[in-house]
């Protein structure tokens, strides 16, 4: 990812992909090739489509639909200026209200962060979204005001 001045955070062009990223040691070495690759940099947006996203690109998918429907956005953000602590979110599918969270140490061995990361994605992947009010307790709610 890169930002622009105005606070636009954006891809980069060339998508690191992970083959076998839930094969043990796959993804804290990208990880952290991503982190290095983080800079404020300047883009014209004006010419850009939908499709010209990058990470739609590498994953090959035939539509934007098809890609949101396989892939899970997990997005880092570093806490402090040293970058030593980040937190990871990610939304569960199908869910505008709650977004799950995680806190990483940098200095944690590369399993224990690996480790963590496939349990947010895991989370995620098996979230149930739930109606906002269930029919039990509207009728509950109801009872009460009467």
């Amino acid at each position: 990812m890169h930002v622009n001045k105005e606070g636009v955070y954006y891809e980069d062009d060339e998508s690191l992909v992970v083959d076998n990223w839930r094969k043990k040691a796959a993804l804290v070495g990208p990880l952290c090739t991503a982190l290095e690759k983080f800079s404020l940099r300047e883009e014209d947006f004006r010419h850009r489509h939908k499709t010209d996203w990058p990470s739609f690109r590498a994953s090959k998918c035939r539509s934007l639909r098809e890609f949101q429907n396989l892939y899970l956005c997990i997005n880092v953000t570093a806490l402090n200026k040293a970058d030593i602590l980040y937190d990871l979110y990610a939304q569960p599918r199908g869910e505008r209200d709650i977004t799950l969270h995680l806190t990483i140490n940098q200095n944690a061995p590369g399993d224990e962060i690996e480790r963590q990361v496939l349990k947010l994605f895991n989370a995620c992947q098996c979230w149930t979204p739930v109606s906002p009010t269930p029919p039990s307790i509207s009728r509950l709610l109801r009872k009460k005001r009467n």
